[in-house]
């Protein structure tokens, strides 16, 4: 029998190792508990608005799978550091045609909203009417959003990517 021969990047040949599972999770896990501080901080102005958040930030993370891996090296590969190699090419194919770069600033705006809500929200009803809890969520919220999740990336997730000269959110650290 004839084997077919997959599309392989230069890039892609480089991406062959296996991350991990603790360093998926090392990745994932805090992203997640930044999602749920968020939604509760935004339910604490409104509960409905709290759902629309929780729902916006799954939604921008399948944005991420669908419209920036399959232009990833790391895409239908077990070496992405976040996992997404994998799940996006369960959920799309392989895009051509543009550059990663180019790709990944195009659309990452899609989840600065699931970063920047919460803090905003979070000031907004601190400022109106003080809660300890309040104030618990927003520092924890911004610790894990803008230092944590950052220095995961920089110094576990992204450290050892074959890719990450190519990499905007590398490059960006």
């Amino acid at each position: 029998m004839k084997e077919k021969r997959r599309f392989v990047s230069t890039n892609q040949e480089r991406c062959r190792k296996s991350i991990p599972l603790a360093l998926v999770l090392l990745d994932n896990v805090p992203t997640l508990i930044l999602f749920i501080l968020g939604t509760l901080i935004v339910s604490v102005l409104n509960p409905l608005y709290g759902t629309f958040y929780i729902i916006y930030s799954a939604f921008g993370i399948f944005w991420f799978w669908a419209k920036i891996c399959p232009y990833c090296a790391h895409y239908d590969t077990l070496s992405c550091p976040c996992g997404y190699g994998f799940i996006s090419a369960k959920l799309s194919k392989r895009k051509t045609g543009k550059e990663f770069k180019k790709v990944f600033r195009a659309n990452i705006g899609i989840l600065f909203p699931c970063w920047f809500i919460p803090p905003a929200v979070g000031t907004y009803l601190l400022l109106d009417y003080f809660s300890f809890y309040l104030l618990i969520y927003v520092v924890l919220f911004c610790i894990i959003g803008f230092l944590i999740i950052p220095l995961i990336s920089k110094l576990a997730g992204c450290r050892n990517c074959e890719i990450k000269e190519d990499c905007p959110w590398m490059n960006k650290c």
